[in-house]
């Protein structure tokens, strides 16, 4: 390689890091700033004040009982208690100094956290540290993720946290490989959004497929499922104590729209809600912004994100270079078969995520396809192309004009 070509290559590099710096400082900026300045739905927040009283229900006023599950006279939360739980320290710390803390104070360091945790994975994959950079901005700004990172409402903050164990165990099974730490990331999941716990059947395929003894493979797998079955038989108890019935998480009973009620009636499982889900997952796009009601003229922003969901591949056009590689090998089968697995009881439940940017559900089976996404891009393909990196840097601008146009801008209204 001629010195001229060398100088040439190292010029584009240094470009190219430029640009993802930019982005990153660009977008972080972004979520630290909507998180701390948007103070709504605080149930998190609330009920770690709950829970540091000794309560499993919410003790302060409720003004917004939506979503809540009344019981006895009594408002609880059916989602997993794992991000009450983690912010009661500083729901403790920020009593005592007579403030409230907010769930949107803790999320930029989630989002960086998961930025963190990919970065380290495509390194180990074998990426360059611009292209491990990208992978990273990626998934956190050219995805569905951005949505639920950059705003801070409970249902959004419990699928942050999801993403972040899910890449940690990840990175966990790909490196050391230690059976109680997967073993707890998973146990965490689980008390976080129980569908993605379902991730741990690519633990456990992973296991029997490493080369290794009979009793080593075993000795792996009780131990990584002993924290699973510890949270679980916790879980099991919060719920009992808050609803005298084990299996019963609340969501049945859950306070809803009437539009959705009418969802729920056909039943919280069914397969009369498959073609809805797969709608908003695949084919929906944008919603215009018109004039008035009845003309077509279009206004500004023009077009917004579309609430009730919008396609994956509107908000992750990064995931379209998936159907370009090939899954010869198990372990890719096995991940395509987990988030099959995720997938299905998401795509059978009776809510689509609404009001979401992008297919938020699918936030529970994404981090496996997007490890998919880069350990077969990198056997396949080698660096990333610079067409690769545009379509993340464009998809991640296209991402937040969307949602600030839906979110923000009305809000500012």
């Amino acid at each position: 390689m001629s010195e001229n070509t060398l100088k040439a290559t190292a010029m584009n590099r240094t470009k190219g890091l430029i640009f993802i710096v930019i982005a990153f400082v660009f977008f972080l900026g972004v979520t630290i700033g909507i998180n701390f300045g948007i103070h709504c739905d605080q149930q998190f927040s609330l009920l770690a004040h709950s829970f540091r009283n000794g309560h499993l229900y919410f003790l302060d006023p409720i003004t917004n009982c939506y979503d809540m599950t009344p019981h006895n006279g009594k408002y609880y939360w059916p989602l997993g208690p794992l991000p009450a739980v983690l912010l009661m320290p500083f729901q403790f710390a920020a009593t005592q100094a007579g403030q409230f803390f907010y769930q949107g104070y803790l999320q930029p360091f989630l989002v960086i956290a998961l930025l963190i945790i990919i970065f380290r994975i495509a390194r180990r994959t074998g990426y360059g540290i611009e292209d491990s950079a990208y992978l990273a901005f990626g998934f956190a700004f050219a995805t569905a993720f951005l949505g639920v990172g950059i705003w801070s409402s409970s249902h959004y903050s419990a699928q942050v946290l999801t993403c972040v164990l899910v890449f940690a165990a990840i990175n966990e099974i790909t490196g050391r490989n230690r059976p109680l730490l997967v073993g707890l990331f998973f146990g965490l999941i689980l008390a976080t959004r129980v569908t993605a716990a379902l991730g741990f059947i690519w633990c456990i395929g992973e296991s029997l497929l490493a080369n290794s003894s009979r009793q080593d493979k075993l000795r792996w797998l009780i131990k990584a499922t002993c924290p699973c079955l510890t949270v679980l038989a916790l879980l099991l108890i919060y719920n009992y104590v808050r609803f005298g019935n084990a299996f019963d998480q609340g969501y049945a009973e859950q306070l809803i729209s009437t539009h959705v009620t009418i969802a729920r009636n056909i039943g919280l499982f069914s397969l009369s809600h498959l073609p809805g889900n797969l709608y908003y997952f695949l084919l929906s796009g944008p919603s215009p912004v018109l004039l008035d009601k009845e003309s077509l003229v279009l206004t500004f922003p023009f077009v917004v994100a579309n609430t009730r969901g919008m396609s994956i591949f509107v908000t992750s056009p990064c995931m379209l270079y998936m159907f370009a590689l090939k899954y010869r090998d198990t372990s890719s089968r096995l991940l395509l078969l987990t988030s099959a697995l995720i997938a299905l009881p998401i795509l059978l439940y009776y809510g689509v995520g609404y009001i979401q940017f992008g297919y938020r559900y699918s936030l529970d089976f994404l981090p496996f396809l997007y490890y998919l996404l880069i350990r077969n891009y990198h056997s396949q393909k080698g660096d990333l192309t610079s067409a690769f990196k545009a379509v993340i840097l464009v998809s991640a601008l296209c991402n937040l004009y969307l949602f600030a146009g839906c979110f923000v801008w009305q809000v500012a209204k």
